[in-house]
């Protein structure tokens, strides 16, 4: 690449990596307030009294939520008792009509319970238990009654009890409110009209990248789609649908975002995952291929395959190369056996015979006699050394001349044949045949049971460790 073009590609990178950033920048906006969407009628008392006045006044009408009548009248006629109370005292006459009022509303409010429809019943009976315990009084009507009465408020109490009233009453009053339901039967929830924008926004983006993609690899713009998959949690609109499950699966989209955009390092993260799925993919997938074989060798097995495998043909055997494979199989281990494995083994086995003939000559008188003689101590064992030597070798001769000779060869290929169709015939004989299906297929199955109890006893971090090797392996065969 020349400089020129290398700089213009890295001008090129530099702008779409700024992009990414705005775009997840924008999705971290999007998320958080859906976040504090599906937190708001929950978290809103935290809201109201912590927050600033001007978010609940903003975001109220989004939900649906207006101040309740009843209670704002309640409110509006302390507020109303306390400057009557000012400007003409607690035991004057105009402010006996409020105090009525007052106990009235009371009344009203435990009867009708205002509070039902916000779902804060709870914060009616807490207002009604501590009017009780400010009265002893185990009424709550009465309790109300007394404390708005003349009586009870003296110019002596006044300031006192309206403190505990400011304190202890009006918070959860003032906290109340009254929700309006949509034509669809349900709350209404106008987040939508914030939502949609972003939709917008993520949809124009969608489109276009896919667009690019499709131009730059030569492919159809659908299947560009699918490269984006997880963009299409973006453009699913979940307010008011009553799936709140919709509003958390953008956290993926936006997983994908912030490590595309640098801003989080999400790389470690997504290979662990990515293991621990590989890790529960590959154990399923185990199991499955390992019993299905296990199962397939049952059905084999118990539908005559042992017998079939033997004779080499059957109504369902299928012969391959026109060949006996048991024939060659077993001409191939004698040969190997003779060229191999014997001239490996011969010092074991000339050990082996010698011991043998050693203990057994030592139970005969002549043996003991002659080991007696002088000079003649190590003479048998050097005789029966000699002897077997011989011997082996005669018979690896004997044996290597059998094959190697034509006429020998065919000799031995047609006690390689009789020895097939005899075991053939009794293989096949009932008795035998259902012995040796039965045998294998019992132990197949406890094949099965006993893998499927090492798999139990294994751990998915067995799975991982292999998969970071094999990580590891791949890396490495990269740098070379």
């Amino acid at each position: 690449m020349k400089p020129r073009q290398r700089k213009k590609h890295k001008l090129k990178q530099h702008r779409s990596l700024w992009f990414e950033k705005l775009m997840a920048l924008v999705a971290i906006l999007d998320v958080g307030l859906v976040l504090f969407d599906l937190s708001y009628i929950s978290w809103r008392d935290l809201y109201f009294r912590y927050g600033p006045q001007a978010l609940h006044q903003w975001y109220d009408p989004i939900k649906g939520i207006e101040p309740h009548r009843d209670t704002v009248l309640y409110l509006d006629t302390v507020d109303e008792l306390m400057e009557q109370v000012a400007a003409t005292g607690i035991q004057s006459d105009e402010v006996v009509p409020l105090l009525d009022e007052l106990g009235d509303r009371s009344d009203m409010m435990v009867d009708q319970n205002p509070f039902q429809l916000a779902d804060k019943t709870g914060d009616l009976e807490r207002i009604k238990n501590r009017m009780r315990d400010r009265l002893n009084n185990e009424s709550a009507k009465d309790s109300f009654r007394q404390f708005w009465s003349q009586e009870h408020l003296t110019p002596a109490s006044w300031r006192r009890e309206m403190d505990f009233f400011e304190s202890q009453i009006r918070p959860y009053i003032e906290a109340n409110y009254f929700r309006s339901i949509s034509i669809r039967g349900t709350f209404t929830d106008r987040f939508w009209m914030i939502d949609a924008w972003f939709i917008l926004i993520f949809s124009l983006e969608f489109l276009a990248r896919t667009w690019t993609i499709s131009r730059r690899i030569n492919i159809p713009w659908r299947e560009a789609w699918l490269l984006r998959w997880y963009d299409v949690f973006f453009l699913i609109p979940f307010s008011g649908l009553g799936f709140p499950v919709l509003a958390l699966s953008r956290f993926i989209p936006l997983s994908f975002r912030l490590d595309q955009s640098n801003l989080i390092d999400l790389k470690p993260l997504r290979r662990k995952i990515n293991q621990g799925l590989v890790a529960a993919l590959a154990g399923e997938i185990t199991e499955t291929v390992v019993v299905r074989v296990i199962d397939r060798l049952q059905d084999a097995i118990e539908n005559d395959g042992v017998v079939n495998l033997i004779k080499g043909s059957g109504r369902e055997y299928i012969v391959l190369n026109n060949r006996n494979e048991m024939e060659v199989l077993s001409q191939q281990l004698v040969r190997m056996s003779l060229y191999e494995v014997f001239p490996e083994i011969k010092p074991d086995l000339d050990a082996l015979l010698l011991h043998s003939m050693t203990n057994s000559m030592k139970e005969i008188p002549l043996y003991q006699n002659l080991k007696n003689l002088p000079g003649m101590q190590d003479q048998p064992e050097e005789l029966a050394r000699e002897i077997i030597g011989r011997s082996t070798d005669g018979l690896h001769d004997i044996l290597k001349g059998m094959v190697e000779d034509p006429v020998g060869a065919e000799l031995f290929n047609h006690m390689v044949q009789n020895f097939t169709k005899v075991m053939q015939k009794e293989i096949g004989k009932p008795d035998n045949a259902t012995e040796i299906q039965t045998l294998l297929s019992d132990f197949l199955e406890e094949m099965k049971i006993n893998y499927f109890r090492r798999e139990e006893i294994e751990d998915v971090e067995d799975f991982e460790s292999i998969i970071e090797e094999t990580r590891q392996l791949r890396e490495a065969a990269q740098k070379k």
